[in-house]
């Protein structure tokens, strides 16, 4: 696995792990401009799935134009892509972590907010486990 690279294997797109997430007892927190939700599960010696997953989702009700939407989930892509390393570093062996972050503003961030804002999620995930 590449070290800064974003497989297709590190993105969620289960519906039933995705469901699974926001179920009511998960992990939640606000690095604004985003909500962060994630879930830590087991992961199994012969898992070939890598130790952190994610997903962005940007409301079409905050962002009208799929231009920005889409500009936003890069942003969070990017930033996720730069400093998953922070996760990887804290989990074990046995386990593993999926985070989604939901866009929670209607204005466009500059991409150094949004930076910042999944690098201080991933640090406070990472306290966390």
């Amino acid at each position: 696995m590449k070290p800064f690279g974003l497989t297709k294997d590190e993105r969620l797109n289960s519906q039933l792990i995705i469901d699974r997430l926001f179920a009511a007892g998960n992990n939640s927190m606000a690095a604004f401009p985003l909500r962060v939700v994630w879930m830590v599960s087991e992961r199994q010696p012969e898992d070939t799935l890598p130790p952190a997953r994610m997903m962005v989702s940007v409301p079409k009700k905050r962002f009208r134009h799929a231009v920005d939407r889409n500009r936003m989930k890069r942003q969070v892509r990017e930033a996720f892509r730069l400093n998953k390393h922070l996760l990887w570093d804290a989990l074990g062996s046995d386990k593993r972590v999926d985070v989604a972050f939901i866009s929670i503003t209607d204005q466009l961030m500059d991409s150094r907010v949004v930076h910042k804002a999944v690098v201080k999620a991933l640090l406070r995930i990472s306290e966390r486990l």
